[in-house]
């Protein structure tokens, strides 16, 4: 017991003492711009329109970071990789409200087998081109091979995570004159997603639209570096649940897609205090 009631009073006392050691950021704002990286749970594909309800199981995904590229550092290119945007403003020295973007993207597998149940009803219908062959009614014990005759799925323009977060910060430690400094932070988030769903439905015409198609919500952790008083890096790690329930296949209203995952992203942006 006694080694526990010293644990804590260390504990407490290194708390107390990087607390002291708080920087001044209250009213102040950041801004920030990164990249990022990203992984993503298998999830099941729910679509549902005029002639078919069916459920494609335990989908595989990956993101799409693009290639290293002196070209990307162009203004006009800022936005092709995946990337991260956010303003920040301190509500305290240690506490902030942020509004931004995570610019991740999401491209399901191509070539995979997963399971498949629901119906569709027949071939040649105004969904089902005649090219997929599709048409049946499954079990959950059938499996289904996906090519693009059947589905073509990626968000990649991108899969948008439109967010307003929380973050808390802990100093620990800076310079005598406060101009460099390592935090601790961390902090929830609630999105809406706005992605550019690209996709091909029973080998039909390719869909490309920008649409509130779901929402998410997640937390991070994460060290931020001061490099002088005003500008900063971050490495930080992002865990979080998305809910695309709006998703649209095609351009027609009564086609729907939904499917329910989790994420991890890793990111390191630069920014600046203003």
């Amino acid at each position: 017991m006694k080694f526990y009631t010293i644990a804590t009073i260390l504990f407490l006392s290194f708390l107390t003492s990087v607390q002291a050691n708080v920087l001044e950021r209250k009213g102040k704002w950041s801004f920030y711009y990164g990249y990022n990286r990203a992984s993503y749970s298998n999830s099941d594909y729910h679509l549902t329109g005029n002639g078919y309800d069916f459920t494609l199981r335990n989908v595989a995904a990956r993101d799409g970071q693009s290639e290293p590229s002196l070209e990307l550092l162009l203004p006009w290119k800022l936005s092709v990789p995946q990337n991260n945007t956010r303003f920040s403003y301190f509500i305290l020295d240690n506490l902030s409200v942020s509004f931004g973007s995570d610019h991740m993207k999401y491209l399901m597998r191509s070539n995979q087998t997963v399971g498949i149940s629901g119906t569709i009803t027949g071939t040649g219908t105004a969904h089902d081109n005649g090219g997929s062959g599709a048409g049946g009614t499954y079990t959950g014990a059938d499996t289904k091979a996906i090519d693009s005759s059947l589905l073509y799925l990626e968000y990649t323009d991108g899969l948008n995570y439109v967010s307003v977060e929380m973050e808390h910060y802990l100093t620990l430690w800076s310079n005598a004159k406060k101009t460099q400094a390592l935090s601790f932070y961390w902090g929830p988030g609630l999105a809406i997603m706005f992605p550019r769903t690209n996709a091909t439905l029973f080998g039909g015409v390719r869909n490309d639209e920008f649409a509130i198609s779901g929402t998410g919500y997640s937390l991070k952790i994460g060290l931020e570096y001061n490099i002088t008083e005003r500008y900063f890096t971050r490495l930080f790690f992002k865990h979080g649940v998305i809910n695309m329930d709006k998703a649209k296949t095609t351009s027609d209203t009564s086609d729907n897609l939904s499917h329910v995952f989790g994420f991890k992203e890793t990111s390191i942006v630069f920014g600046l205090y203003f």
